[in-house]
């Protein structure tokens, strides 16, 4: 467990750390299993400080950062978007995450169910029915840590990397 981990919302102060945090965290769980020229093409269009402005900007998007350590330093962060769209997803009262990250020194220490349990919280202040998100389906880590938070496969789609179609399948979990 992380000491003292504290879930916010990220502000625009934190746009430099929270693009460092992405990029790097990104690169870490994809890398291995990828072309290292496609993530790189990924993180240059996708990644940027600029990009990171842009969606904190976007008031569909909601971003929340985890902080723990002696430092306060960001070690999580989630992206959660309120005008997401799938077939896949029945209920129109819905939100997204769009990312979820802890650093991989923290991985495993408690960083995933803080920011968790702050996506459904934030979820449950939206009135949302549904949480719903896309996960890679090569990474079995995350598909589980999803399952122990009660998601359920509801369906699949696409996501390029470069000129690499993936699939993704698409989770959902009720919100009471």
């Amino acid at each position: 467990m992380v000491d003292g981990i504290i879930v916010r919302r990220a502000k625009v102060e934190d746009i430099q750390d929270l693009a460092d945090l992405a990029a790097r965290s990104f690169r870490d769980t994809f890398e291995a299993d990828n072309d290292p020229k496609n993530i790189e093409d990924y993180l240059k269009s996708s990644l940027t400080i600029q990009s990171v402005r842009n969606e904190i900007e976007d008031t569909s998007n909601l971003f929340l950062v985890a902080c723990g350590g002696d430092d306060a330093a960001l070690v999580g962060y989630a992206k959660l978007c309120t005008t997401s769209e799938d077939p896949s997803i029945n209920d129109k009262n819905a939100v997204e995450i769009q990312r979820i990250y802890a650093d991989k020194r923290v991985i495993g220490r408690g960083v995933g169910a803080a920011l968790m349990r702050a996506c459904l919280g934030a979820a449950e202040d939206l009135s949302c029915e549904t949480i719903w998100l896309g996960v890679w389906e090569q990474n079995e880590r995350a598909i589980l840590f999803y399952e122990r938070w009660e998601f359920k496969t509801v369906g699949a789609r696409q996501f390029s990397l470069g000129p690499d179609l993936q699939n993704d399948l698409l989770m959902a979990r009720q919100l009471n």
